[in-house]
């Protein structure tokens, strides 16, 4: 992705999120787009890649995010809204895929940390939200840890590769907590050690 497309872009400094339009975005699919992982829910990584490029084709600027590594400009994922809605004040954040070139812990925390500074400081919302299967019990933590509130678990949320449904967690940041979150984000992003720091990577 050249500069001049960088027009709305976030950045740690670690990623970039570069915005991207549709025709963009589905030619930004890197050759081994078959091993994308969607990291909200499990299943086979070829039906997530098939997602991610039905979403692409539909994605408007500003919705879709190329995830890059802010040294070498490799594409490390996509990300985005799933949905904003300006009157309700609230921006559901979609899934990330990653091409697997980061840590996933870590990538999902600079990305996470980019995606809510966007939508409030951005959008504007009152409310930041994502859906996350209720069995990714080490990716909850991961998110929690973030500052995300978990408001509980929506039955048969997701549709599964083999048919079969799958629970969601709910969480959310709303504007009044962002200020103290974001703080929490950056302290996370800049100071501790990964290895560990998650509840679910512990021993008991």
């Amino acid at each position: 992705m050249d500069s001049a497309n960088r027009h709305t872009s976030f950045a740690t400094d670690r990623v970039l999120l570069a915005a991207i339009t549709g025709p963009e975005a589905c030619a930004q699919l890197p050759g081994d787009v078959a091993m994308l992982r969607q990291l909200d829910r499990s299943g086979s990584r070829q039906a997530h890649a098939s997602r991610l490029a039905a979403a692409l084709s539909r994605a408007a600027t500003t919705n879709i995010f190329a995830i890059q590594d802010v040294t070498s400009g490799a594409v490390l994922g996509f990300t985005g809204f799933s949905t904003i809605i300006p009157e309700e004040k609230r921006a559901t954040l979609a899934p990330i895929w990653s091409t697997g070139r980061m840590d996933e812990a870590m990538l999902v925390s600079h990305v996470a940390h980019l995606m809510t500074r966007f939508a409030f400081e951005v959008l504007a919302v009152e409310r930041a939200e994502l859906h996350l299967e209720w069995r990714l019990r080490r990716n909850l933590d991961l998110y929690t840890g973030l500052g995300f509130r978990c408001e509980g678990r929506l039955r048969a949320y997701f549709a599964t590769d083999d048919g079969r449904s799958a629970d969601a967690a709910s969480l959310s940041v709303v504007r009044s907590e962002w200020p103290a979150i974001a703080d929490r984000q950056r302290q996370v992003l800049a100071g501790e050690a990964w290895r560990g720091r998650l509840p679910s990577d512990r021993p008991s």
